[in-house]
Order: structure tokens, then sequence, then C-alpha cells
């Protein structure tokens, strides 16, 4: 135990060359980590200092009750708090964060713990029905039961929960898929996700680095699932009233100009063809 608490001290609380990278998960992160290794920075990554962020996003369906037990999700709770404690006694914190449009995010998302759907579809139907099983049947499920409002609403819950900064207080280049907030020990980069290959200049600046180069990491191609993930994403179509809960929020008027949001809404009117299934709107 002793040897833990010292490891925790001497990485979270001294380590020189540590780099939060705290965001809501599927914004290109995983390319930033590496990338930043490679470097010789050690980057936390980290999605939550409150709860797994599969509990939340698979928050409606009954076997993430299995997944993610009340004994793991205290467990994940008491120690993301001893890391939080040890990075805010830090005499400078360097935090950057990551955003992505919600709609590819959420789809991607879906599939990250693909396993938790699956399980309960299969537990409340007949599976031996094609109709219960096929992928339009994922579809509706994905509508109907995902939390479809955790990446809208992560700078509110978790974000300003965590260091008392509303980002939204604070202008954004949304030209440019970028801005720098300081407050205290805490200096925060975020970033847009469709902008992060053309903010290699902007990473080097902030951590003070000669030079950098991000190396993108695809890792949905390398998954289990992406050959069924490929065809989940074909042929479907969001109704207007998602579309518009997720693209009207205020997370997307602040990220995100006129133009991109409309670009986004287009992508997802013209390249799709089957109808929604009605859309939860109580997550």
């Amino acid at each position: 135990m002793l040897k833990k608490i010292n490891y925790f001290n001497q990485t979270y609380r001294k380590r020189e060359n540590l780099v939060l990278i705290h965001q809501m998960g599927k914004v290109g992160s995983t390319s930033l980590t590496k990338s930043l290794k490679s470097y010789g920075y050690l980057p936390l990554h980290i999605h939550s200092f409150y709860s797994p962020i599969s509990y939340e996003m698979y928050k409606n369906y009954h076997a993430i009750k299995f997944y993610r037990s009340p004994l793991h999700r205290l467990n994940y709770f008491l120690t993301k708090q001893l890391v939080l404690k040890l990075l805010k006694s830090r005499k400078k914190l360097k935090v950057i964060s990551i955003v992505r449009e919600p709609v590819s995010r959420n789809l991607s998302m879906y599939f990250q713990a693909f396993h938790v759907p699956l399980m309960d579809i299969n537990s409340t139907t007949d599976n031996r029905q094609e109709a219960n099983t096929n992928l339009q049947a994922f579809r509706n499920d994905f509508f109907q039961k995902f939390n479809h409002h955790y990446g809208i609403n992560w700078f509110d819950n978790e974000f300003k929960r965590t260091w008392n900064i509303d980002v939204y207080n604070y202008p954004f280049h949304k030209e440019e898929g970028y801005t720098v907030i300081e407050k205290g020990n805490v200096e925060v980069l975020l970033l847009t996700m469709e902008k992060l290959n053309e903010a290699e200049q902007i990473i080097r600046d902030f951590l003070d680095m000669e030079e950098f180069t991000l190396t993108n990491e695809n890792m949905g191609e390398q998954k289990w699932y992406q050959s069924v993930y490929k065809e989940f994403k074909q042929n479907i179509q969001p109704s207007e009233e998602y579309l518009n809960a997720l693209y009207d929020s205020k997370y997307m008027k602040h990220f995100y100009t006129n133009d991109e949001v409309e670009t986004f809404k287009g992508k997802y009117r013209e390249e799709t063809h089957t109808p929604t299934p009605s859309f939860s709107t109580t997550n």
C-alpha cells in the first residue's frame, strides 16, 4: 500500500512531463496520447474523475449493472478522486481536452462496449428471430436507449465540476479550432477533433516543445467489430428531432461555426436512408 501511495505521489504530483488528457471519449485522444508518449511525455488519459464512462453511456441498459458493478464504480471513484487531489496540488498542470461533433461521436461510442447492448438484446428478445438481432434492431436500440447527451453535457457535468472552469464563459476560436484557458495553476488547451491534424503547432506551443508531429491512430479499423460498425453507420438516418437536439445545443454553438453545423446536419440528411425510430430524450 505504501509503495502504491508513493507511486501515485511521484507520478501525479511531482512528475514534470505529465500532461492530462481530460476528454469525453472517442475524440481522437488515443492518437494524441501515443504521439506525446513518443516525445517522452506522460499523458494521463481520463474521461471522468467520478464515474466510468461506460456506465454513463450505457446507464439505460440492464447488462451494465453486471459489467460495472457498484463495487467497481466505488473503487473507480475513490481512486480517481485521489488522483485528482494530487493533480490539483501540482504547481502547474497542463490539461488538453478535445471536442467532436456529437452524432459521429455517439455512433463510435456505441460500439466501444458493444457487448452491453448485445447482452441486453439477447436477454430481452428471441435471438432466434432475425428481426431481433439484425443491424436495424441495433440501430433502433441505439436511438432508444443509448445516452446521446453525454458528450454535449460533458463540459458542464464533468469539466466544470472538476476544475471550476466554465468553458462557455471563454471565447473559442472556431475557425482555428482551439482556445487556451488559464485559471490558477491549471492551463487548458481546448481543441476540435475535426482540426486536430492542423493543431500540431498549437500543441507544440502549449507544451513548449521544440518539435511535435501527430501520428494518427485509427483504432476503429483494428477493433473486432469494425466491419459491423461500418455497415451499422450506413443507411442510418437520424430524425430532425435528433439532429436538432444535438446540433442546436450550446455545445455546438460555442465550438463550431454555423456553416460547420449545417455541413454536419447535411451529411446525415443526404447520405442516409433508413428512418429513425423514436428518439429517447430522457438521457
